[in-house]
């Protein structure tokens, strides 16, 4: 009987662990995400303004798309007009970490934090930014699902 239960619970505890991967990867692929801020080096500036090219907040946003074949697609529109795109690669490792490599400004294993069903902070101590040759830095992504929100909906 003790087997009997011990199996059941291995069970239960494997097919928990993969679905809630499966919920975490639906939740990731089905959808867009806005880039709502880009924090690097433990600070709390938002280099969307430094780095894109003619950025401001509420005139441009960054879209991004992980497709189902591990590529990922980011757009960045200016006044709704697209001023650029590019096509990089991501593998969910697990519930909770990812592995993104995006433009210049990401290129990481991060965490995933799901602040509510329309946003999330991605965050990492070893994300390797190529803008600029800054290289491998503390950094934090705040996206939100379906629409740009602000730097400020996702800080505590």
């Amino acid at each position: 009987m003790r087997r009997f239960l011990s199996i059941i619970m291995v069970s239960v505890l494997f097919f928990g662990a993969t679905s809630c991967y499966k919920v975490h990867h639906n939740y990731i692929v089905k959808t867009e995400w806005y880039l709502n801020a880009l924090e690097l080096d433990g600070g709390s500036t938002n280099f969307m303004n430094g780095i894109l090219p003619d950025y401001a907040d509420g005139a441009g946003y960054y879209k991004i798309y992980m497709l189902d074949n591990g590529l990922s697609r980011g757009e960045y529109y200016v006044y709704d007009t697209l001023n650029y795109f590019v096509t990089g690669t991501w593998d969910l490792l697990s519930h909770d970490s990812i592995y993104i490599e995006l433009d210049d400004y990401v290129e990481g294993t991060f965490f995933i934090e799901l602040v509510d069903m329309k946003e999330m902070i991605l965050s990492t101590n070893h994300n390797n930014v190529k803008f600029f040759g800054i290289g491998d830095v503390k950094t934090v992504v705040r996206c939100s699902k379906g629409e740009a929100t602000s730097q400020a909906s996702t800080t505590p």
